[in-house]
């Protein structure tokens, strides 16, 4: 794994393109961005340090060939090395927790800019939190992304893609690298 360090770098140690988004996304400062990735930016590691420490992983699965739409999976690591994507971890530091995942998918769309990241919370009071995040920076997000809305039906089918609209309750989200 690489580590990503994003409180120690310098303006002149990344491109200006990332620096601007560093800058506007990165404006706390949040202990949990020391980030560690795999060779392939397929997987990233960072620890939550709520309540306890618990390591926290976001891995990119393809769900759409044709697309090019990746899953964004936030997910505990368990001490036997397995992943838990469904269950909340109540570490007491969600909002600590969303803001790394940003920076991933920030990272992970600045490598791979033909590729689009879809999330979803593991139920719906966590994709509602997502929503309210995503609203409450849709005009510094906006500059970079196009969003899209989706409406999932039961059996796990998008019933309804549409661009994004605040104050619309969404089940998931696609974010496409826009500019």
């Amino acid at each position: 794994m690489t580590r990503f360090a994003w409180f120690s770098v310098t303006r002149s140690q990344i491109s200006p393109d990332l620096f601007l988004k560093y800058y506007i996304y990165g404006m706390s400062i949040n202990p949990y961005l020391n980030i560690e990735t795999s060779s392939d930016f397929q997987v990233y590691e960072f620890e939550s340090t709520g309540k306890k420490s618990i390591k926290k992983r976001v891995r990119f699965d393809l769900i759409d060939g044709y697309e090019r739409i990746y899953n964004l999976a936030l997910c505990t690591i368990l001490a036997d090395g397995s992943e838990d994507c469904e269950t909340a971890s109540r570490n007491g530091d969600m909002e600590m927790v969303l803001e790394p995942a940003v920076h991933i998918a920030i990272i992970y769309t600045n490598r791979f800019p033909d590729r689009k990241v879809f999330f979803r919370g593991s139920d719906a009071v966590r994709s509602r939190k997502y929503q309210i995040g995503i609203t409450q920076y849709l005009d510094v997000a906006m500059n970079d992304f196009f969003i899209d809305g989706l409406l999932i039906n039961n059996q796990n089918e998008i019933i309804l893609r549409e661009p994004f609209q605040s104050g619309k309750n969404y089940a998931g989200f696609i974010f496409t690298r826009g500019k």
